[in-house]
């Protein structure tokens, strides 16, 4: 059992950092179950606490940043943005024209 979590950890978990120089220090604190599955991983893994921190931001980030995309595209892909069609100038004239259109349904108040 210990080859395959050791062989799960070689070929997803473990991500080389390189020589990247820190730009930051952590403190934190961690409740008793947070630090519980903190000291697994580093038992199973065999990796420094930095590295394991390193890693779950790392996943972390990626599966943020795919809901993200994954969001963006159906939000393109909806056909939603774009449909309008407006003045080039718009965004300078909007409350100026909606003066306008509303004087001219309900007159001047």
């Amino acid at each position: 059992m210990l080859d395959g979590i050791q062989a799960a950890y070689d070929n997803v978990l473990h991500i080389n950092f390189g020589t990247r120089q820190p730009t930051m220090r952590i403190n934190a604190r961690l409740d008793e179950e947070s630090a519980r599955k903190l000291e697994y991983l580093k038992d199973m893994t065999h990796a420094p606490v930095t590295d394991v921190v390193k890693n779950a931001i790392d996943l972390y980030y990626q599966r943020v940043k795919q809901a993200r995309d994954r969001a963006q595209s159906r939000l393109f892909g909806s056909g939603f943005v774009g449909c309008g069609s407006a003045e080039p100038d718009l965004s300078q004239t909007c409350k100026d024209d909606l003066s306008l259109a509303l004087e001219a349904k309900h007159g001047h108040r």
